[in-house]
C-alpha cells in the first residue's frame, strides 16, 4: 500500500495466487513512465475480471462503446472528460449509463459543459443521458444571451425534458407519450456550466443540474464543492434516491462561481462523487496527484477508472482549468 494508500495490481500468478504487489505510486508518474495496463487501486480492490459485452436487450440502439474520453487546450482553457463504465455493469452486460458533452462556441472563449448520469431504474437511461447532454450544448450554444446573467435557466430546464419527451415518443412509437410513461424507460441527471474567461486569468462559471451529480472546484489539492451531490436526511443519512429529467423542479436557481489561476473545475456524476467524499481520503490524493498538472488523456481516465471495492457505479468527470492551470496555484482564495 503506497503512502497515500493507493497503487497498481501487478499481474495475477499463473497458479491463481494473489496478484504481485507492484510498487506504490511515486509522486511524479511523468517521471516513471505511466503504468497504464492495471488500474490504479485505492483501498480494497474490485475482483479482477473480463467485461462482458453489452446484453441483448440493450442493443435496439446505436453502439455504446465502454469508455468515451476527450481533452485538449486553446487560449482560455485546459478541458479533460472521460466517462467510463462501472465493474457492476461491466459484469453484468449492462451499457454505460453516465454521459458527457463539450460545446466551444464561435469566440473560442465561451466553454459547454454538460453531464448526465442515467437514473438506474430507468430501462433506457443510457439513452437518455446521451440525448440530453448533446440537446443541451446544442440549446445552450443556439440561445445563450450576450451576457449569461440573462439565461433563462428554467426554459433551458424545461426544453431539455421536452427533448427526452421526444425522444420517449420515437421509443413507444406513440405521438404524444405521457412523461410518467417516458420517465419509465428515459430518466437521468443533468448538470451543465458555462464558463467565460474574466479578463484578468480567472474563469466565471454558471452552473446548473437537476439531480445529484455534483461540482466541486479543486484547490491546492482541497476540493470544494459547488453544487449538487447527494442530500442528506434524517440522522445524517445520505440519501440514494434520484430525480431527474424529465420531472422539472419547482425552481431552476444557477449557481455562478470564479475558478482561479491553478485551479480546476470538477464536474462529475455520482460515481466520482460517492467516493471522492469530502476529498480528505484515498480517492481525493489520487485526484489531486494526478490534476496537480493537466494529465495526459490515457492518465485522466486511467485515474477515473480507479478500483476500490464497493464502488463500481459507472463515472464520469470532466476537468476544466483556465489557461493558468499550467502555473502555481495563486493565493485568491486567502486574501
Amino acid at each position: 500500500m503506497g503512502r497515500h494508500g493507493f497503487h497498481f495490481r501487478g499481474p495475477s500468478r499463473v497458479d491463481g495466487s494473489p496478484p504481485i504487489e507492484q510498487a506504490p505510486l511515486k509522486p511524479d508518474p511523468a517521471r516513471l513512465g505511466w503504468q497504464s495496463n492495471q488500474p490504479i487501486i485505492v483501498g480494497k480492490p474490485t475482483p479482477a475480471f473480463e467485461p462482458k459485452e453489452v446484453a441483448a436487450k440493450y442493443r435496439t440502439s446505436q453502439y455504446r462503446p465502454d469508455s468515451v474520453l476527450d481533452g485538449w487546450s486553446n487560449r482560455y482553457y485546459t478541458v479533460r472528460g472521460a466517462s467510463v463504465r462501472g465493474y457492476l455493469h461491466r459484469y453484468n452486460g449492462a451499457p454505460r449509463q453516465d454521459d458527457f458533452a463539450l460545446a466551444l462556441r464561435s469566440d473560442g472563449q465561451q466553454l459547454i459543459v454538460a453531464v448526465a448520469d442515467g437514473v438506474s431504474g430507468a430501462t433506457q437511461s443510457h439513452i437518455a443521458a446521451s440525448t440530453v447532454v448533446r440537446y443541451a450544448c446544442q440549446w445552450l450554444d443556439a440561445k445563450l444571451p450576450e451576457n449569461l446573467h440573462d439565461t433563462d435557466w428554467t426554459a433551458f430546464v424545461q426544453s431539455c425534458a421536452w427533448a427526452l419527451i421526444e425522444q420517449g415518443a420515437s421509443i413507444l412509437g406513440h405521438k404524444s407519450p405521457d412523461p410518467t410513461e417516458v420517465e419509465k424507460i428515459l430518466a437521468t441527471t443533468l448538470t451543465c456550466a458555462v464558463l467565460e474567461p474574466d479578463g484578468r486569468g480567472s474563469t466565471t462559471a454558471h452552473i446548473v443540474g437537476v439531480g445529484d451529480s455534483a461540482v466541486w472546484i479543486l484547490s491546492e489539492g482541497a476540493f470544494m464543492p459547488v453544487t449538487g451531490g447527494k442530500a442528506d436526511g434524517e440522522g445524517g443519512i445520505t440519501s440514494s434516491a434520484v430525480s431527474g429529467l424529465p420531472r422539472v423542479p419547482e425552481t431552476v436557481e444557477p449557481v455562478r462561481t470564479t475558478i482561479y489561476p491553478g485551479e480546476v473545475l470538477l464536474v462529475g456524476t455520482d460515481g466520482i462523487g460517492d467516493p471522492l467524499g469530502g476529498g480528505e481520503g484515498d480517492v481525493g490524493r489520487m485526484f489531486a496527484h494526478v490534476l496537480h498538472r493537466p494529465p495526459s488523456l490515457l492518465e485522466f481516465v486511467h485515474a477515473v477508472d480507479f478500483s476500490r471495492e464497493t464502488f463500481d457505479d459507472d463515472r464520469t468527470l470532466v476537468a476544466v482549468g483556465p489557461l493558468a492551470y499550467k502555473h502555481e496555484p495563486s493565493s485568491h482564495r486567502d486574501a
